[in-house]
């Protein structure tokens, strides 16, 4: 993983930099050793051609997201907010959020612990209805990403995925943290 570039976005979390397909192989095995295997799959799927994909940040701007929609007008499409990684945010906590909403044919709201039946069900959808996104949520922000998703005006048929054990993500035991 010689050739990943990082650096840290303006909430102080690490970004890791993808301008090539070495880079997008190595973010995969990165992603998939940081347990963000939702994430790894879609790269996967972006590296074998099914999809393009986009990780939307926190602070990515209407621009970014304006070039992203162009370029992948007429092929299937994934957009993903990772907003479980407890930070809870919430939807106010991502700048184009609604602007990802409205362009979205159809969603996938995942409150649980990642599956890969998930991903690949958000990557089949992706390739049906053209435009998936995908919003990867706490139980703390669950139900403010879901009134945003029914208070959109075309209200996107939408798949919620709540977690087996009533919480996601689970606590961190103390004996375990460094």
């Amino acid at each position: 993983m010689s050739g990943l570039r990082f650096t840290h976005g303006p909430d102080g979390q690490p970004r890791v930099r993808i301008d090539t397909y070495a880079d997008l192989a190595d973010a995969i095995v990165l992603n998939e050793q940081a347990g963000a295997i939702g994430q790894a799959h879609c790269m996967r799927a972006l590296l074998r051609g099914r999809i393009a994909y986009f990780s939307l940040l926190p602070e990515t701007s209407a621009s970014q997201l304006k070039a992203f929609i162009r370029a992948t007008s007429n092929r299937p499409a994934v957009m993903l907010i990772g907003d479980d990684d407890r930070l809870d945010r919430g939807p106010s906590g991502w700048a184009q959020a609604e602007r990802a909403l409205r362009w979205a044919r159809a969603s996938m709201l995942h409150g649980a612990a990642a599956e890969i039946a998930h991903y690949e069900a958000a990557i089949v959808a992706a390739e049906l209805v053209r435009r998936l996104l995908v919003i990867e949520c706490s139980t703390a922000t669950l139900g403010a990403w879901l009134a945003l998703i029914r208070a959109a005006p075309h209200r996107p048929p939408t798949l919620l995925i709540r977690p087996r054990g009533g919480v996601h993500p689970l606590p961190i035991k103390r004996s375990v943290m460094q």
